[in-house]
């Protein structure tokens, strides 16, 4: 498959995963103080976790090129890109602390079990599974935010999430650090491993990664359902 038909197979995934009752629940919900801090107590522990999963794929891959494409997404991720000078997890923090977080506690956050479980089914696809699956199954989360992709049916992740804190809670965009960067730095890394997934999957294999990709965001049905389900019990 080329980068074109990468594109589209994994793309329908992501469509299909906005479409689910999980989601359509978790959109549903009125934003309150309180369900802002649910969901970015639960951000934090994903965005770290995240962290954990990429090193993993890229310890099972024997390609150097793709070794190092791996950390160049970290480093944007973890130390600075053009969207902050101390790495994505301080654009949580900093968005914490709008809804009265403390660095602290984002930091040191309790999972709910959903998140938990979320977290160990990733980490188990990142070390288990083929490098290129393991790939797909890491990228495709950044997908749930490409607007490119996502626009004619509401949006991806952070968009969704920047209107409703807008309507809800009167937030301006310097409020939401972290749905303005990732926004727009998950296009970016939403093309950054297409190329990898031509060159790499051998033929035959193609639904083995789409599967395993799948996987990934049936686990983020998961994840968001817990969340929904936690805020929604939230006065």
């Amino acid at each position: 498959m080329n980068a074109q038909q990468w594109r589209q197979a994994l793309g329908e995934c992501v469509r299909n995963f906005f479409r689910t009752s999980e989601m359509e629940h978790f959109y549903s919900i009125k934003m309150t103080p309180k369900r802002a801090r649910i969901y970015l107590l639960q951000l934090g522990l994903y965005a770290r976790q995240r962290r954990n999963n990429w090193p993993q794929v890229a310890a099972n891959c024997p390609e150097l090129e793709v070794k190092q494409r791996i950390l160049a997404h970290e480093y944007e991720e973890l130390v600075e890109d053009e969207h902050s000078k101390t790495g994505h997890m301080d654009l949580i923090v900093r968005q914490g602390k709008e809804v009265g977080l403390s660095a602290d506690e984002v930091m040191n956050a309790a999972p709910l079990p959903t998140t938990k479980a979320a977290m160990y089914a990733w980490f188990w696809i990142a070390r288990t599974r083929p490098w290129q699956e393991a790939i797909a199954a890491s990228t495709i989360a950044e997908w749930t935010n490409d607007d490119r992709l996502l626009g004619d049916i509401g949006g991806g992740k952070c968009s969704r999430l920047y209107k409703i804190w807008s309507r809800d809670l009167h937030s301006s965009a310097s409020q939401v650090p972290n749905f303005t960067a990732d926004s727009k730095a998950d296009v970016k890394h939403s093309d950054m491993f297409l190329d990898v997934l031509e060159k790499y999957v051998a033929p035959g294999r193609e639904q083995d990664v789409v599967t395993t990709a799948t996987d990934s965001m049936d686990i983020h049905r998961v994840y968001f359902g817990g969340m929904a389900q936690a805020m929604e019990r939230a006065a």
